[in-house]
């Protein structure tokens, strides 16, 4: 049986939210990132410190794969 949204608690409410957070990005990415900006600002959401990693997360991968193209560039041509 299937509990409602208001008996769910801890991680099913977060990986409710999850599933939920997915699936509209799929669908609709731009507004989505858009909307989601808005619940890391209210910061009320049980989900609000996985986006808020995610986005670090994807901001470090960022700067370490401009950094390593730059070292890899400068090995070929140094050598």
């Amino acid at each position: 049986m299937s509990a409602s949204p208001n008996d769910r608690h801890g991680t099913d409410l977060l990986a409710q939210e999850i599933r939920e957070e997915a699936g509209r990005l799929v669908h609709h990415p731009v507004a989505e990132i858009k909307r989601l900006e808005g619940v890391v600002e209210e910061g009320e959401s049980a989900a609000t410190p996985l986006l808020l990693f995610v986005g670090v997360a994807i901001l470090l991968a960022v700067i370490a794969a401009v950094v390593m193209t730059i070292v890899f560039v400068a090995y070929y041509y140094e050598g």
